[in-house]
């Protein structure tokens, strides 16, 4: 943990959670590690019908990439490159 942030506590699976959507937070835009697909918040995803401005963290839980199927546990941070 960082700085003096307090590690949550309770239910293993939303002290998971709530890590991730901590560790997410400022990631502009999220890749997948199996097809390099990248959800950019900024656009959304047509395929999942998710409007523009939803943050990674919004999707629904049963959000799969929509190029390879994985689940959102294989996307990892993705910054975009500058001109994009």
């Amino acid at each position: 943990m960082q700085g003096n942030t307090v590690p949550p506590t309770g239910r293993i699976d939303l002290i998971l959670d709530e890590l991730n959507r901590q560790r997410f937070a400022n990631a502009s835009a999220m890749q997948c590690k199996v097809c390099w697909y990248v959800y950019d918040p900024e656009i959304g995803c047509e395929e999942w019908d998710i409007e523009p401005g939803t943050s990674f963290n919004d999707l629904p839980e049963h959000f799969t990439c929509p190029q390879c199927g994985n689940d959102k546990s294989v996307f990892l941070p993705c910054e975009k490159e500058n001109g994009d």
